[in-house]
């Protein structure tokens, strides 16, 4: 380890967690935030498809445990866990719904998981049917749907999970966000339920990091850049592999503190 990176963990107070051993597999290794994600307890949202499917591939290849968490299993997402060979586990949320959330969050704990080392609040739409990117297209029902997503998801997923003891310690939470959130960025216009609901997120992200900092739970912004996804009907500037692998390197800390700076999937500063 170089000194300026054992400099950083020991000046933002990170400590190393040995593994406990879980029903769903075994962890013998040693998780550090913003170090390696290998040997870890990972749980993702909005893992069917896209982003989170690419990073539930990565992490497996890692030697994590993933829980994929989605309203409803990809063909690709089930051939991922035939494949797996135990390091990946299908579970149902819809988190839109708080009665999805709870049920899935006592769901992990019941199933044997004692431990989440590392959160990826994934899911997200960009609005409820397609892109309402211009004034006239939004309403309120519309804006108030995608912040159930994008906004109170988020939330009270990392609700959920502490309250029932997933989250402690060490833990990582890293919530995808989007740079089109950045009031200093938009240069455009429009956009309205989305970028509001990112600018939301962001903010949501922050008070988490100051009211569960004396537990030990650690957050983190994350902008995956313009992917060619279904979410984008195919339109954007790189593919998912690349994406998935940048906000990975992100959560180990590659670039830095992913705590206190809003980096993008290559380590560019974003302002807020």
């Amino acid at each position: 380890m170089s000194t300026a990176r054992a400099a950083l963990r020991v000046s933002t107070g990170l400590r190393v967690h040995r593994r406990r051993v879980m029903s769903t597999q075994s962890r013998a290794s040693a998780y550090v935030p913003q170090g390696p994600i290998e040997g870890a307890s990972v749980v993702i949202t909005g893992a069917n498809r896209g982003i989170g499917l690419e990073m539930a591939k990565q992490l497996i290849a890692k030697g994590n445990h993933v829980d994929a968490a989605c309203r409803s299993a990809s063909d690709e997402l089930r051939a991922l866990e035939a494949s797996s060979e135990g390091r990946l586990t299908i579970s149902t949320l819809d988190v839109s719904d708080p009665a999805s959330i709870d049920a899935w969050a006592s769901g992990l704990k019941a199933r044997g998981v004692t431990r989440v080392d590392v959160c990826v609040n994934n899911a997200g739409v960009i609005g409820s049917n397609g892109y309402a990117w211009d004034l006239e297209s939004t309403t309120q029902e519309e804006m108030i749907y995608v912040f159930k997503v994008n906004t109170c998801g988020p939330l009270l997923v990392t609700k959920a999970l502490l309250r029932e003891g997933l989250l402690g310690e060490g833990s990582l939470v890293g919530n995808v966000t989007s740079k089109v959130g950045s009031i200093d960025d938009n240069g455009s216009g429009g956009g309205y339920s989305y970028r509001a609901s990112k600018t939301a997120l962001n903010q949501v992200n922050k008070s988490l990091s100051i009211d569960l900092r004396d537990r030990g739970v650690h957050f983190a912004l994350l902008h995956p850049g313009y992917v060619r996804t279904g979410m984008t009907d195919g339109k954007g500037l790189i593919d998912a592999p690349e994406s998935a692998a940048g906000l990975i390197a992100l959560l180990e800390g590659a670039h830095g503190d992913c705590e206190t700076n809003w980096f993008d999937y290559k380590g560019d500063a974003i302002k807020w």
